[in-house]
């Protein structure tokens, strides 16, 4: 029986082959598209879940009165909150950055040095807690100057991964310091949010020496805020409980935080937030997965659709064939069986297609997302079975419908043609395709507002000059003649002819700030002006002209300030959001005026506003302070001959910087690399509005292929009359027009709200304008009609004397 329904289901689909055919695009597409998305939610959702212990483990947040969350911590935190609270097992601190900078090894190829950015300080017990499997070594950082090293590292500085015992010569600001190879470790995969090439022991900073005169970074320190804290608690303990003495410890310890908390943060819900009201800071965007997951499901909607349309489409062409099956005995339940069966090997080899479909663009869609994705992902947690679930639900449901519609003709008037499927008056097929056309039309919508987004953050007056700048990573071998090899650099840059201006700092725009901090106020603050928060830039005095940011009042520092540096010169310049945030009304009369930081500071100028980092966020107050700064150099130029300046310029470095590896990059392709989300979900809405509009329009095609084929006589008797192309056209046109003019009407206040609660991610945003829901429908009914035209002028070629003959 099950045989003989597949035999007649090959047969039906091969005798209906062109419906088939669309019908079987749309479904792969659709498919192909759900399982895609379906891998990167469910590498999203598998961050940090490889730890054995993710259940027990906690990252330590600060909660602040006004909303705010800090995960920055105190690196002395862990080992008083270890000592006092029994509910925590072990802890471990991961200073990440901190020890960037250059390593040079010495093995028998020779000297070789490499940048390293990726090095973190971290504790004894890392790999005990966190699940990195060691390959090499003891898996121990218990002596002040080891290291461990990841996998690709060993071999790119030896060739080699076994090299315990090996010396790396790290060069930081903690001076050049010697450490010895006591680990490999596996590298670590994409989905930890924990990513490290080389760690160091934290306990090399203990003695004053191994800090090299940064004392904020004592492990024991309570100050500096610049280590990430994770806790590993003891099964069943109460996390409420251990956030309740973590508190009453930091207000012990720091007694100016009584406003704040103490917050435990699941490692689960490191990577995606559990909601969007999530108190806490995350590596990912909930909203991004949740974003994608909705055009996945919207996407296989869509498809089911169009196979729901087009099959029910052809439900007049198989009246006939139902009527005589009933007749000749045949019961609905075999009927339906039939028609199931012809949905399955449908579905079927649609989904085998849309498998390899998938492998075959895997590449390329790995690279557009930079992760390293496959069909394996898929294996874990229910992906693969909440997958296929909803592909056989939904399988189901629009097979069993349309075998349901089938199967339920009356035999006599389906043999006299004239079964006709309506719900409530209005066409089943006509809804369905308004509902295509409302989703197509949000997607349209959507790209368009999101890329008039992008457009504006790109052309938006940043207040400062990004294009035409080349930025030099300075120097990170420190030896005594580091400051005057810097300011020599410097100097013979300023003769090359193509340099028009020159800064150094120790930050950039579109790469954060130096440091940020409170306790900053005016001479006469009042409660609470202390707990306001600062960004601090270290600058030299020609880093606004560099980047032309403009001055209000006041000048740039002197060189005599530089000299002394900001902890003796003891002078600022102040951004105007710092000028009104410390309370003062007039940007003119701060000049020469002073705050309070520690000791008295004086602002020597004001400059405009700018957006030192991109448009998501409000300008923060930010303070310049002066110094003889190498952490980076900005070159302002042309964008002439742009290879040979960098060759030149590499040169000049090598030379005065002979240990330091070479390295730059173009202000503004880096500043815009903080806007690669919105980058990805645009080319994300522009993929699923051509899939959605190509796989609406497929059942638009099959369905003007339907009306032409059951109004071709109607259309040879017209052409005998006398009617032109044009009025033929719109025949068969006119009604579908009117289906898209519905949708329209439908989808744009749907997209105006999707996007408008999008845009309230942005502290700067456009305002969404009428044009771009005319362009959506315009392009929407201009690809209707192009589609259901070339169905119509097919139609209305046939010779009317073929059309009219008796069947």
């Amino acid at each position: 029986m099950l045989a003989n329904h597949i035999k007649i289901a090959f047969r039906s689909l091969w005798r209906n082959r062109a419906f088939s055919v669309i019908n079987m695009l749309g479904l792969v597409l659709g498919f192909a598209v759900f399982i895609l998305i379906t891998e990167y939610v469910a590498f999203e959702w598998s961050g940090n879940r490889f730890h054995q212990n993710f259940k027990q483990l906690y990252r330590v947040s600060f909660l602040y009165k006004d909303g705010r969350s800090n995960y920055y911590m105190p690196p002395g935190l862990g080992p008083f909150a270890k000592a006092s609270t029994p509910g925590i097992k072990q802890y471990v601190r991961v200073a990440e950055g901190v020890g960037s900078g250059v390593i040079t090894v010495d093995d028998a190829a020779g000297i070789k040095t490499f940048r390293e950015d990726m090095v973190s300080f971290t504790d004894n017990n890392f790999f005990k807690v966190f699940t990195f499997p060691v390959l090499q070594g003891s898996g121990l950082l218990n002596q002040p100057k080891t290291v461990a090293v990841s996998q690709s590292v060993a071999k790119k500085y030896f060739g080699k991964s076994n090299v315990i015992g090996k010396v790396l010569q790290v060069n930081n600001q903690f001076g050049n310091t010697a450490y010895t190879i006591t680990t490999v470790f596996k590298d670590m995969p994409q989905n930890s949010d924990i990513q490290a090439n080389v760690l160091l022991s934290f306990s090399t900073l203990e003695s004053e020496a191994g800090r090299n005169g940064n004392d904020w970074a004592d492990p024991a320190g309570l100050g500096a805020e610049f280590t990430y804290l994770y806790i590993l608690a003891n099964e069943g303990v109460s996390v409420k409980q251990l956030e309740n003495q973590s508190t009453q410890l930091l207000h012990r310890l720091k007694p100016d935080t009584k406003t704040d908390k103490v917050g435990f943060q699941p490692l689960a819900n490191l990577h995606l937030a559990p909601g969007f009201n999530y108190s806490f800071q995350t590596f990912g965007s909930l909203l991004l997965v949740v974003s994608f997951l909705s055009v996945a499901v919207l996407i296989i909607i869509i498809a089911w659709v169009n196979y729901i349309n087009l099959s029910t489409a052809q439900a007049l062409n198989r009246a006939k064939d139902v009527g005589v099956r009933k007749v000749l005995g045949a019961n609905r339940w075999q009927l339906t069986l039939q028609y199931f069966t012809e949905t399955f090997v449908l579905t079927l080899l649609s989904l085998i297609v849309a498998l390899v479909l998938v492998m075959l663009v895997q590449n390329v869609y790995n690279n557009f997302l930079e992760i390293e994705l496959s069909l394996s992902i898929l294996n874990q947690g229910l992906f693969w079975l909440a997958a296929f679930t909803l592909i056989l639900a939904g399988t189901l449901l629009a097979g069993g419908y349309v075998a349901w519609v089938l199967s339920s003709f009356n035999p006599l008037k389906t043999i006299r043609s004239k079964a006709l499927l309506t719900i409530g008056g209005l066409s089943l097929r006509r809804s369905l395709v308004v509902f295509q056309f409302v989703t197509s039309i949000v997607f349209i919508i959507a790209t368009i507002v999101l890329y008039q987004q992008l457009q504006f953050m790109q052309n938006q007056d940043l207040g400062m000059k990004v294009d035409q700048r080349i930025v030099i990573t300075g120097p990170s071998v420190i030896n005594s003649s580091q400051i005057k090899n810097s300011l020599a650099f410097e100097n013979q840059l300023r003769q090359l002819p193509y340099v028009k201006k020159l800064a150094a700092s120790n930050n950039i725009p579109g790469q954060g700030y130096n440091f940020s901090t409170a306790g900053i106020t005016n001479m006469n603050p009042s409660v609470g002006d202390d707990k306001k928060s600062y960004a601090m830039l270290i600058v030299d005095d020609q880093f606004f002209s560099t980047y032309d940011i403009s001055f209000l009042h006041g000048s740039t520092f002197t060189n005599a300030v530089l000299a002394q540096g900001w902890g003796k010169a003891k002078k600022v310049i102040l951004n105007e959001s710092a000028v009104k945030q410390l309370g003062y009304t007039n940007t003119n009369a701060v000049i020469g005026q002073k705050i309070k930081w520690e000791s008295d500071y004086e602002i020597v100028g004001v400059v405009k506003d700018y957006h030192h980092l991109g448009l998501h966020e409000q300008i923060k107050p930010m303070i310049f302070l002066p110094a003889v700064a190498d952490g980076y150099f900005t070159i302002k130029t042309d964008g002439s001959n742009m290879p040979d300046k960098v060759e030149a310029i590499r040169k000049l470095y090598q030379k005065i910087f002979p240990g330091d590896p070479f390295s730059y990059s173009f202000l503004d392709e880096a500043y815009d690399r903080q806007y690669k989300t919105e980058y990805k979900l645009g080319r994300i809405f522009i993929a699923a509005a051509f899939t959605a509009v190509f796989i609406a329009c497929l059942g638009l095609l099959g369905l003007a292929m339907f009306t032409a084929r059951q109004r071709i006589k109607e259309i040879g008797i017209r052409k005998i009359l006398g009617a032109n192309l044009l009025s033929l056209i719109n025949l068969i046109s006119a009604d579908f027009l009117k289906l898209v003019i519905i949708a329209l009407i439908i989808a744009s206040p749907v997209a105006w709200y999707i996007m408008h609660s999008w845009l309230q991610g942005f502290a700067y945003r456009i305002t969404i304008q009428w044009w771009m829901f005319a362009l959506a429908g315009a392009l929407a009914l201009f690809i209707a009609f192009a589609t259901v035209s070339i169905q119509a002028i097919k139609a209305a070629s046939v010779n009317p004397v073929k059309s009219l003959r008796s069947e």
